[in-house]
């Protein structure tokens, strides 16, 4: 048997050729482990990098030379990005899942419970398992780079976190902090984890291992017992209390359940997790974790979640291109400056994500009382950035320094690209477009922020309509991670590529479309809005149409989601896509009935729920609203109605079918950007996976059966797609995994 070279770990397998891990030793005694998967473009909790770790762990512990050791890594993308998806979704049992979870549990146990201390040292996106790795060490050093930040966003796959990182929060930080971090898996920044407790020293990157290494060796010369988190009053009482931990529980179970309407067991596992560590202990809730993560790692709703992030970041690393991935990139014009023309919530809430990343933006609107509102959403946007920590100080001055405004075009020359988002109004647009090629250089790309209108109809009128292109933004523009890049006819690849970048750049995951009314998102939103009212006009109670739809998944009701988008706007929007799509899309009486009433919704209102003082106001459905259909009183009895399944029934299906038919008339690219367009822009139930997962989820054959079912009872516009009669036929899926 040969030794091992000095600084080398065992490799897991010879399938790779390349370590995942490496142990370098300096003169100091500080051992460094250094993690790079130089196979992989991220490193994650791979069955290789694992073991590698583990075994580096045990060298250090071995090693009579070291007294000390740092983990860090050599990706600038960040210190360890968590869970290894290829793996997850290999798992077919719960035992299988429980003993992985309970060998990383242990070997992280090992980095806990070392005499020799282990300092991590992280920058960059540090979640899931890397950021249980960093709490299993003794001390963290994180780098000030906004990019860096930590967090347990395991709730988002639906699992709970595996290797005991969620008990290690409660213990350093307190009940309250865990819960918030387990069950929202919104990661914190550098300086927030330091005030709750969960990073010890906040440094530059360039000096980060050096002071993680001196930290170190600090450490491994103190004879009394490393410092304690600091934990705050409130914090302390509530987790030596049980009334409170009782209390804190209690609440959290309500609003898990409001908001997950049962569809997500990983929060109420969390909960059970946490209450065992505060009534048995570390090691009874460890036990109860590795149980629950086993039984959710196969559940049905962490598959769908899993397939879905995985979806996520294929599409984020997707730019757009028809063939050459590379050439298509190159081919895209760096956005320094920008200018916005219509400074509407859309307008506004552009400028905000493009100063905030770094460009340069030119607001312009017609007047200086609406320039006025849109400074001030975009000032608000990015003073709330900076006091979460998303924004050290200097970039916050950076970014409001980067915003300019005018009720002139002039000054745009210098725009590398110009987004119009100003009313759908076709002869607004293009008087837009005309003033726009008058004051913009002939390589400015223009983007149409359009939500319904065809880029081909808006660039008839332009000298150079191979520069002009759709970019459909969803309100409000800084929550919604989606922007739909719409390629018209005549639109070049230059044109696209740039804008692509800048939806990238801008934080947003990008899908790119082909051009026709409604693109995608508009188009597949509208039949299950349409067949919404159509069921309020049936006489079912407006808030028992936006329940059912809520407890089958959605954030919001569709009738409540109406006030919210406009109901003028619905209206005027509804009007295109039913002269394009004909009786299939024909919109139903009630909005006609709604505009002549002037109910605009949240704007002004009225709508369908009342609006005024007081957080409760907007729950009340206005009844005045069942005589301004035509439906006099409000109907009491349910008699003869449409019930909850029903209801859920024929508004989804209207949406997973146009979604189908989307994809054949590729509008859609994939199946993958018809899924994450749905999730991320039109709040399709993440834990069904998107349409095209829904429908391989059931089989091809039940929805068939399902949407001739409704075509039966209500007519042609539940006619299924052919991509749908196909799939049943053949027995073909959408997704090919």
């Amino acid at each position: 048997m040969t030794a091992m070279p000095p600084g080398e770990v065992p490799r897991a397998s010879a399938a790779r050729a390349l370590p995942a891990v490496r142990l370098e030793v300096r003169a100091d005694g500080v051992g460094v482990i250094i993690l790079e998967d130089r196979e992989a473009a991220h490193d994650t909790m791979t069955p290789q990098l694992v073991e590698e770790l583990l075994a580096a762990v045990e060298r250090v512990r071995t090693d009579p030379r070291l007294c000390a050791a740092v983990i860090a890594s050599e990706k600038p993308s960040g210190f360890l990005l968590g869970e290894d998806l290829g793996a997850l979704r290999k798992v077919r049992f719960a035992e299988e899942a429980t003993a992985k979870a309970r060998r990383l549990a242990a070997g992280l146990a090992r980095i806990a419970s070392s005499p020799k201390p282990f300092v991590a040292c992280v920058h960059g996106p540090t979640l899931g398992s890397g950021f249980e790795l960093a709490l299993a060490c003794a001390s963290v050093v994180a780098s000030d780079d906004p990019r860096t930040a930590l967090g347990l966003p395991s709730v988002q796959l639906g699992l709970v976190p595996a290797a005991n990182g969620l008990l290690r929060v409660a213990e350093r930080a307190g009940f309250e902090v865990a819960v918030d971090l387990g069950l929202g898996g919104r990661p914190v920044s550098a300086a927030r984890a330091r005030q709750l407790g969960l990073v010890d020293e906040v440094v530059a990157p360039s000096v980060a291992r050096e002071a993680a290494c001196a930290l170190a060796s600090r450490l491994a010369r103190a004879t009394a017992p490393r410092r304690g988190f600091g934990k705050g009053l409130a914090r302390w009482l509530v987790g030596q209390n049980p009334l409170g931990r009782a209390v804190l529980f209690r609440r959290a179970r309500a609003r898990a359940q409001a908001r997950g309407r049962g569809h997500y067991p990983a929060p109420e596992a969390m909960l059970d997790i946490l209450e065992k560590l505060g009534k048995r202990g570390f090691a009874a809730a460890a036990a109860l974790e590795a149980t629950r993560f086993g039984e959710l790692a196969v559940s049905e709703a962490s598959h769908r979640l899993v397939e879905l992030s995985a979806a996520l970041i294929s599409a984020k690393e997707d730019r757009g291109a028809e063939s050459d991935e590379a050439s298509f990139a190159a081919s895209a014009a760096h956005v320094e400056r920008m200018a916005v023309v219509g400074a509407g919530l859309i307008g506004a809430g552009i400028a905000a994500v493009s100063a905030e990343h770094g460009v340069v933006v030119r607001l312009k609107d017609r007047d200086d009382v609406a320039l006025g509102r849109s400074l001030r959403y975009v000032k608000g946007h990015i003073d709330a950035r900076a006091q979460r920590g998303a924004l050290l100080p200097i970039e916050h001055r950076a970014a409001l320094s980067r915003l300019s405004s005018s009720t002139r075009f002039a000054g745009l020359r210098t725009a590398d690209l110009v987004v119009e988002a100003v009313f759908e109004d076709i002869a607004l647009k293009h008087g837009v477009l005309r003033e726009l090629e008058e004051h913009v250089r002939e390589d400015c790309v223009i983007a149409s922020s359009t939500a319904a209108l065809t880029v081909e109809r808006i660039a008839e009128v332009a000298r150079h309509p191979e520069r002009v292109l759709g970019m459909h933004y969803f309100a409000p523009v800084p929550k919604v991670l989606l922007v739909e890049v719409v390629r018209g006819p005549q639109t070049d690849a230059r044109a696209l590529a740039t804008a692509v970048e800048l939806g990238r750049r801008q934080g947003k995951t990008v899908i790119v479309v082909r051009d026709g009314v409604g693109f995608y998102t508009t188009r597949t939103l509208a039949p299950l809005l349409f067949e919404a009212l159509r069921i309020v006009e049936e006489g079912v109670p407006v808030e028992v149409v936006d329940e059912a739809l809520v407890d089958w998944g959605f954030p919001m009701g569709p009738l409540h989601l109406l006030d919210e988008l406009g109901l003028d706007l619905v209206a005027h929007v509804a009007a295109t896509v039913g002269a394009a799509y004909g009786d299939r899309m024909r919109p139903p009486q009630a909005l006609a009935a709604l505009r002549v009433d002037d109910r605009k919704g949240r704007k002004n209102g009225r709508g369908f729920y009342l609006y005024g003082r007081g957080a409760q106001a907007e729950k009340r459905v206005d009844d005045t609203v069942y005589a301004a259909l035509g439906l006099g009183a409000r109907r009491r009895s349910s008699e003869g109605l449409p019930k909850r399944e029903e209801i859920q029934a024929r508004c989804a299906l209207a949406l997973v079918n146009e979604a189908l038919r989307c994809l054949d008339e590729s509008v859609l690219r994939s199946a993958r950007d018809g899924d994450v367009g749905a999730v991320l822009g039109l709040g399709f139930p993440a834990f069904r996976g998107g349409p095209f997962r829904y429908v391989d989820t059931l089989g091809a054959p039940e929805v068939l059966a399902r949407t001739r079912a409704l075509e039966q009872r209500h007519g042609a516009r539940f006619n299924p797609a052919p991509a749908l009669a196909s799939a049943a036929r053949r027995g073909r899926r959408f997704w090919g995994d």
